[in-house]
């Protein structure tokens, strides 16, 4: 979309569009510029030098907007040039036409000095590694400013599918272990990383000192669940279907809590294996062998540089703390 175009856009939605009775025309800014030079001097000869025109030229400028309001805007004769009572009510508006179209080419001006670009990020995603992600991005692209959205696999994916996000990054698959083999690439997404998901429990219990651990064995067990992981549904039926009923305790939403929560022993929870996190230690599940693969997609036929200089260094950036 060129830049006029999206002014227009913009214009519009800003502008309530006012048409002629009879033949219907959309108002020409310059026709606006045109009415405001003369409210403000006073004189139709005087506008027409300021704005560089012939008089007649003005003259059959302000006479083609009149005929598509379908009003007299200027009392005509005298030495000055008196804005009828339409005209007045019209001023305010035009003066508003004028301001949003200004605000519309500062704002797109500021959009090329800083490109915005929107970033979706998996709720179950750690905080301190992807600040680590970012900021790498952003020491080689200074003058870009990152927004990001966390949220579930859903409202991700939908989000992406509406435009609210450039890129997300997310879930491409989640599977057995013995799976992996299978491609997660496609033409709008490419494969980061991948997570098992083992039980997690605080140095001090009991399960820490094991080298492994049967979903049985969690009957009973303080359990905090990770109720916005894409995981979740599956492990409640798989959890049902072994007639093992974990003790839930805590309900959390993002993955700094669940961490938090198991570090201060106030439970266990099946998670993604993140390396280097201290006072919490991993168990894999015997009977429960799932890995994650985490990515990072696109919409199809987006044509943005910025969008694909971020994907290139997603792909080059050292993800070996979050990985297995």
């Amino acid at each position: 979309m060129s830049l006029m175009m999206l002014y227009a856009k913009l214009l519009s939605k800003a502008i309530i569009t006012i048409e002629a009775i009879g033949n219907v025309n959309i108002m020409d800014l310059y026709q606006v510029r045109y009415f405001l030079t003369i409210a403000e001097t006073g004189n139709f000869s005087r506008a027409a030098e300021r704005l560089y025109l012939s008089q007649p030229s003005l003259s059959t400028g302000i006479k083609k907007l009149e005929q598509e309001l379908g009003v007299t805007l200027f009392e005509r004769g005298g030495r000055r040039t008196v804005l009828t009572a339409a005209g007045r009510s019209f001023l305010e508006r035009a003066t508003a036409i004028v301001e949003q179209y200004h605000a519309a080419l500062h704002e797109m001006k500021g959009f090329h000095n800083q490109p915005i670009l929107r970033v979706g990020v998996l709720g179950t995603m750690r905080v301190a590694d992807l600040a680590d992600f970012v900021c790498g991005f952003q020491h080689y692209h200074p003058n870009v400013a990152i927004e990001l959205h966390d949220g579930t696999l859903d409202t991700l994916r939908e989000g992406l599918e509406q435009g609210d996000i450039d890129v997300a990054i997310t879930v491409l698959s989640l599977r057995p272990s013995s799976n992996s083999a299978v491609q997660d690439e496609s033409q709008t997404s490419t494969t980061l990383f991948r997570q098992p998901l083992w039980l997690a429990v605080p140095p001090s219990h009991s399960f820490a000192q094991r080298a492994s651990i049967r979903l049985a064995e969690l009957d009973g067990q303080p359990f905090i669940d990770r109720v916005n992981c894409e995981f979740f549904q599956q492990e409640c039926q798989i959890l049902s279907a072994a007639n093992v009923h974990p003790k839930v305790v805590y309900r959390a939403s993002h993955e700094e809590w669940v961490i938090s929560l198991v570090r201060a022993g106030l439970g266990i929870s099946i998670m993604p294996y993140w390396r280097r996190l201290t006072e919490i230690t991993y168990l894999p599940i015997v009977d429960l062998d799932f890995q994650r693969t985490i990515g990072i997609k696109w919409r199809k036929h987006q044509n943005s540089d910025l969008i694909e200089q971020f994907c290139r260094f997603a792909s080059s950036h050292n993800w070996e703390s979050m990985k297995e």
